[in-house]
């Protein structure tokens, strides 16, 4: 994982030495933060916008000449000389148009074996083809940073720097519910890092603004209302414990503010799936780690706190229940039933 091997060599100073570096890869947050902080860091300023030392290319605008020859040009203020270059196209899969313009990105490639210890170079990308002889320049003489989206513990390590940023403390109970919450774990999702952190300064401005320094179940309840997955928790735990009159008020009270029947109905199909296959797996002595990785989730703590419903019914029970949600989707579709009282009458029956 490219953000913890990232930080060990900003604090080990392995990164100082490295010329030049590839930073790219889906999650954008991170290329993004770690462009910003590499530059402060060489160019020893907070404030690359003005500074003289340091130049930004974008490849629809420069050519590779242009960057040699800034590479080539001894800094003014600072110790060294920061070049960054963003959606350089030697890193793509096509080939060039022309002759000449493949010698250009050879030739900036067998240029990376000289660039001046005065300079820094920094590549900035989304997606790269690692065949392509930049690629493998850069893997010869500098070093290469891959930002995949992050599992669940380097999430929550990101969560908790946010809080610790903000001078906001969390437990670790709550933590894992923020985490969940946030959804970035969760199959096929859109949310990234740029919304989880939002998600963790508006709790934590939140919090502040109470006059409090700890956050709490509550909090993330009050701050993250369209997430609503605590809410389902809320009914998961009155179902389980057969209070299906406290299940179906939670219920309404979440359609009365606007959630949709169907967005409900999938987190319940996911999440009844979720607790069968942990109650089938469970019975052949797996860890929750193993039944993580079998049922393809990222979030072993949402695994684990649904394995704790599960308990709560036999398998049978949790078969018909999923039997039963696929039924009312197929109802809910056909226009066989209305979707609020398929619903209501779905976790009457449960």
């Amino acid at each position: 994982m490219s953000y913890q091997a990232i930080e060990n060599d900003i604090k080990s100073g392995a990164v100082d030495r490295a010329v030049p570096i590839l930073l790219y890869g889906e999650e954008a947050f991170l290329t993004d933060h770690y462009e910003r902080q590499l530059t402060a860091l060489f160019s020893g300023s907070d404030d690359n916008a003005n500074s003289l030392d340091v130049s930004v290319f974008y490849m629809d605008e420069a050519e590779d000449d242009a960057i040699m020859a800034s590479l080539d040009t001894f800094p003014m203020l600072s110790a060294l000389r920061v070049v960054v270059v963003k959606g350089h196209p030697g890193f793509s899969g096509q080939k060039a148009g022309a002759e000449d313009a493949a010698k250009k990105k050879n030739l900036l490639a067998e240029y990376l074996a000289k660039i001046p210890d005065s300079s820094r170079l920094i590549f900035v990308n989304n997606n790269v083809n690692k065949t392509r002889v930049l690629y493998k320049a850069i893997a010869k003489h500098g070093i290469i940073y891959e930002f995949t989206r992050l599992g669940e513990s380097e999430l929550r390590n990101f969560s908790l720097k946010r809080f610790k940023e903000k001078g906001v403390n969390i437990t670790p109970d709550v933590l894992d519910a923020f985490v969940f919450a946030t959804g970035y774990l969760e199959k096929d999702t859109e949310r990234d890092l740029f919304l989880v952190e939002q998600d963790a300064h508006k709790i934590a401005d939140f919090v502040l603004a109470g006059g409090r320094d700890v956050i709490t179940n509550q909090d993330i309840e009050e701050c993250m209302p369209s997430i609503l997955r605590t809410d389902v928790f809320a009914m998961l735990d009155a179902i389980s414990a057969g209070r299906k009159g406290a299940a179906i008020n939670l219920l309404e009270n979440s359609l009365a503010g606007g959630e949709s029947v169907f967005r409900l109905l999938s987190l319940f199909t996911g999440h009844f799936e979720i607790m069968l296959g942990y109650k089938e797996l469970s019975a052949g002595g797996l860890s929750a780690a193993k039944i993580t990785q079998i049922l393809g989730e990222r979030s072993e703590w949402r695994v684990k706190k649904l394995g704790g419903y599960a308990q709560r019914f036999d398998t049978a029970k949790l078969q018909w229940i999923v039997g039963r949600l696929y039924d009312v989707e197929r109802n809910i579709k056909s226009g066989d039933i209305p979707e609020r009282l398929a619903l209501t009458v779905l976790l009457a029956e449960i």
